[in-house]
């Protein structure tokens, strides 16, 4: 929806709680009159209500401008009456018509409300701004109303506030019911951004807690990685020390078989060579005993016969 926006300079009578300073107490205890009047309006009992109206009508009916916008109002709000809002309507317009002007501010309010800010509306949206700045209480009213439901301006509930609480002082009391409204909303504003930062403040924690769950994780399954990977390390280490210890005991193993070999064939050698020595040595023994028994049989056949011959007497 389109929007006006024009800056409007008053004096705030409320601070930013909706409240009334201190220093103006006397328009403070104003204001809590005007509270408990409006407190005793909204316990007006059907039956007054419906004697209201029917005063009301009367007086509608002939032509009184104020009573015709006081009927409309009441059609708009079922009070007194059963709620209707094209009865309602067609008594505020007989309203205006007669200049009521706070029948004309409620038809651009709800103008402006359907329509936005237009160039047929324009000019009342500013006369509506101009009274409410001369004081007029409805023209306050509806400003104040239009602040607080982002109607004709940007939605302000500290100017609607000021605005609202101005004709509150100057007897609209339609204005305290809004005033409690705009003040319940802040209220409940302020509880939801509350709870939003609370619940803000919620998700932050958990998500630090994810990310610290997170954060362990990675850390417990990188040190896991790095256990398995040294553990790999020392197996692949013992295994290419047993691989190394296994070669050299294979090598040691080769050696000492190539060693006995070589010692075997060394006494192999050294065994025969005592073999053939001790054949040859038989053989020596063996014909020297032949060569002594041939001698001793030639000696005892023919004893005069051979070089110890000259020795003996016998053969002299």
């Amino acid at each position: 929806m389109m929007k006006t926006h024009r800056k409007i300079h008053q004096q705030g009578l409320f601070d930013s709680q909706g409240l009334l300073p201190k220093k103006n107490w006397k328009m403070a205890l104003l204001h809590i009159v005007l509270l408990v009047i409006v407190v005793l309006l909204t316990e007006i009992s059907g039956a007054q209500a419906d004697m209201i109206f029917d005063f009301q009508m009367k007086l509608a009916h002939k032509g009184n401008a104020e009573a015709q916008f006081k009927v409309g109002e009441m059609y708009e709000t079922g009070r007194g009456v059963e709620k209707n809002m094209q009865e309602a309507m067609t008594w505020i317009k007989k309203a205006a018509t007669q200049g009521n002007e706070a029948a004309g501010y409620k038809l651009l309010y709800y103008d402006l409300q359907k329509n936005g800010v237009t160039k047929d509306n324009k000019a009342r949206l500013d006369e509506l701004q101009k009274a409410a700045e001369a004081g007029d209480g409805y023209a306050q009213y509806y400003v104040g109303l239009m602040y607080s439901r982002g109607v004709g301006w940007d939605k302000s509930n500290q100017a609607a506030l000021d605005w609202l609480g101005k004709a509150s002082l100057v007897g609209v009391t339609a204005a305290e019911s809004e005033i409690a409204r705009v003040n319940e909303a802040n209220q409940g504003a302020q509880l939801r951004a509350q709870q939003d930062a609370e619940n803000q403040a919620r998700k932050q924690e958990e998500e630090k807690r994810k990310q610290e769950v997170s954060r362990k994780e990675q850390q417990r399954k990188k040190l896991e990685a790095q256990r398995k990977q040294e553990k790999r390390q020392q197996q692949d280490a013992a295994a290419k020390t047993k691989a190394e210890k296994e070669k050299k005991l294979a090598q040691q193993r080769e050696a000492e078989r190539v060693a006995a070999e070589k010692e075997a064939k060394k006494q192999q050698l050294v065994a025969q060579k005592e073999a053939e020595a001790e054949q040859k040595r038989e053989a020596d023994i063996a014909q020297r005993k032949k060569k002594e028994a041939k001698k001793k049989t030639q000696f005892e056949s023919d004893p005069c016969k051979g070089k110890s011959a000259r020795f003996l007497s016998t053969c002299r």
